[in-house]
């Protein structure tokens, strides 16, 4: 067990160094973002050759170690919430990477709004170097992206995102023809996301050209972090129909940005029978130090009704609850704490 958890550390570390050489380092990334529109018409050559080959190159490193290339990763959130960590699975505070939206930004070759949009985007680190799913829709439940709202409605991750090494985006997205043949790709990624150097948590966000469009992400480097695993649950009254809702989340350091837990949009808030909410993601990470808010908005058409918050400190582990009220009903609100493990033992 000793050799082979070696192993897979090794083929780990040795993932920085090929990751500069084959797909470049931050600093490419930075000049990426700074590409005219007229060197963006026909999209980054070299981002297409790198997904075209990240498959292989996956494989031939990791799959003796980590499973297959489609595997989801099975480390769970919660995972040191009411379980204290061995000394082998050093797990602590750490970097984390926050994902607050992916939109695209633009599209060209053809392509008109609204785009109805299938496939993935998810992001791999190098705890098990498995996906961990921040978007899907299959073919036949697309998402219809407008000009006006041209943002991926994000349902992960499903744990914390470690930056102890590079994370790396795999994005694999088309636009839905009227037949499958006319179907179009509109955007096919696997790039690095490398920060090694923030002493503090910071906002930043990373465009990524396509030949048919660009998408951007809208991130957060999260330093000396905890993650934090949000459940809601009405304790009395209903959510009434025809009233939408957002619940958001967002750490102090971090400026304005926030994590859309779940936004209704048109349809109904979604009730289980325990009348626990469905929420579209329930992960994010927050510094040790600093605050996580969570915050509940409710309005008609032209009218808001509610828009209420609550301010947790975070902890290395067990929970903290509060109750939200917002007149029609009110909920609790259950953070889940845990320390996070740069191993998937």
């Amino acid at each position: 067990m000793v050799d082979v958890e070696s192993n897979r550390l090794a083929a780990a570390g040795r993932l920085p160094a090929e990751a500069t050489a084959s797909w470049g380092n931050s600093e490419e990334e930075d000049a990426a973002e700074d590409d005219s529109e007229s060197e963006e018409e026909e999209g980054d050559p070299c981002y297409a050759a790198q997904a075209s080959c990240f498959r292989d190159t996956w494989n031939a490193r990791y799959s003796r170690y980590f499973g297959h290339f489609d595997d989801t990763t099975k480390i769970p959130n919660k995972r040191f919430t009411y379980k204290k960590p061995g000394p082998d699975q050093f797990a602590s505070t750490r970097t984390t990477l926050q994902i607050f939206s992916v939109k695209v930004a633009r599209i060209r070759g053809g392509l008109q709004w609204p785009l109805h949009v299938f496939g993935r985007v998810a992001v791999r680190d190098t705890v098990d170097h498995n996906r961990n799913m921040i978007f899907y829709r299959p073919r036949e439940s697309c998402q219809i992206l407008t000009q006006e709202v041209p943002y991926l409605k994000l349902t992960g991750p499903t744990r914390a995102v470690v930056l102890a090494d590079p994370a790396t985006f795999e994005v694999d997205l088309k636009v839905k023809g009227i037949t499958q043949s006319e179907d179009e790709c509109l955007s096919f990624l696997a790039v690095n996301y490398i920060d090694f150097t923030s002493v503090q948590s910071r906002l930043l966000k990373r465009d990524y050209p396509s030949k048919l469009s660009t998408l951007e992400f809208e991130l957060g480097s999260i330093v000396h972090s905890v993650e934090a695993t949000i459940d809601m649950r009405i304790r009395r009254g209903s959510w009434p129909d025809g009233v939408r809702a957002q619940f958001a989340a967002r750490t102090a350091s971090i400026g304005k940005a926030k994590v859309m837990l779940l936004d209704s949009g048109d349809d109904k808030v979604h009730v289980a029978g325990d009348r626990s909410i469905k929420l579209s993601r329930s992960v994010v990470s927050v510094e040790i130090i600093g605050e996580l808010e969570v915050c509940v908005k409710a309005w008609r058409p032209g009218e808001i009704v509610t828009d209420k918050k609550k301010v947790f400190k975070p902890k290395k582990e067990s929970a903290s609850h509060d109750i939200i009220d917002v007149g029609f009903c009110a909920m609790d609100v259950t953070i889940s704490w845990s320390v996070i493990s740069i191993l998937s033992i």
